[in-house]
């Protein structure tokens, strides 16, 4: 069960309200709904990561990174609203690494917009997606045809959701206000007063893993080939994305299940190109950590 400011509710959202009155109508369900999602979300970052050839070596690390901030740091009590991120963000990643990998075709760019452009639906800080995104794909794409694709396929789940609420009766940009008002809105959400020591450890443990990777990705221009640089640069913005999102008022604890994505597909760099001695120290310590921390959770 969520403690402290795990239960405090994410502002409302067009798709968000929606999920928030199922959750109250079958709330064990809800758990048990995100629980699986987590999984699925585990499994799937781990299969990318290899099937895409995105590191040097097979690795499938991105697992137990996804799990750790996805699940063991904090986790909102909206769990209808944290599952829907993540597999939002979980078929985005997909997407967006295929195409970089593999394919470069409009319809995998075009599918992981369309993701990304749903997210803000459900949750109200995510908004920032419509103002970096563009700015992102120019940096992963330097093509105007490509940033097109993007930007139609990104603002495209608004302008659906627009048009519903206009032919119910509302005004045609009644959603974008609705969404731009909850992003400003305060939610009272306060991270450093549910964390703990242990937390807290486990924070600073994948804050040092991330710092590696960047150094990797930044220094090491012969660690990752031409489109693993890309996609990894691509993560990197999205994380840094996803850290404003603290931010803005009505952030919430929801915002560990967004961040967990490019995270995850980070850190594993560190693995495949660091000594194993002073990785494996960092890994275990962030399981014990975790341990702890989910144990401390029990007892509040």
């Amino acid at each position: 069960m969520p403690v402290g400011d795990e239960s405090i509710a994410n502002t409302p959202t067009p798709i968000g309200i929606f999920l928030q009155n199922l959750q109250t109508k079958i709330p064990t369900l809800s758990a048990v709904i995100w629980a699986l999602c987590a999984m699925f979300a585990g499994l799937g970052v781990g299969r990318y990561a290899a099937k895409y050839s995105i590191y040097p070596a097979y690795t499938l690390m991105a697992i137990p990174v996804l799990g750790v901030m996805a699940t063991a740091v904090i986790v909102s009590g909206d769990y209808l609203v944290s599952s829907a991120v993540l597999l939002l963000m979980l078929h985005a990643t997909k997407y967006i690494h295929r195409c970089v990998m593999r394919s470069k075709s409009f319809g995998d760019i075009s599918l992981a917009m369309l993701c990304y452009g749903v997210i803000p639906l459900v949750f109200a800080p995510a908004a920032i997606l419509y103002v970096t995104l563009p700015i992102l794909i120019l940096v992963l794409y330097n093509s105007w045809r490509n940033w097109l694709v993007a930007v139609s396929s990104l603002i495209f789940p608004l302008l659906s959701v627009s048009y519903w609420s206009w032919c119910a009766g509302e005004e045609f940009l009644s959603s974008a206000q609705l969404i731009y008002n909850s992003a400003l809105a305060g939610s009272e959400f306060h991270l450093f007063s549910t964390l703990n020591l242990a937390s807290i450890l486990l924070l600073g443990v994948v804050i040092m893993m991330v710092l590696c990777a960047m150094s990797l990705i930044i220094s090491d221009r012969y660690s990752l080939k031409v489109n693993s640089r890309a996609a990894m640069r691509f993560n990197l913005f999205m994380m840094l994305v996803c850290i404003g999102m603290f931010f803005l008022p009505s952030a919430t604890a929801t915002t560990f299940a967004m961040i967990s994505l490019p995270v995850s597909m980070l850190v594993p760099i560190i693995f495949v190109r660091m000594g194993v001695g002073f990785t494996e120290m960092l890994y275990r310590l962030m399981i014990a950590a975790a341990a702890i921390n989910i144990i401390a959770m029990c007892w509040q």
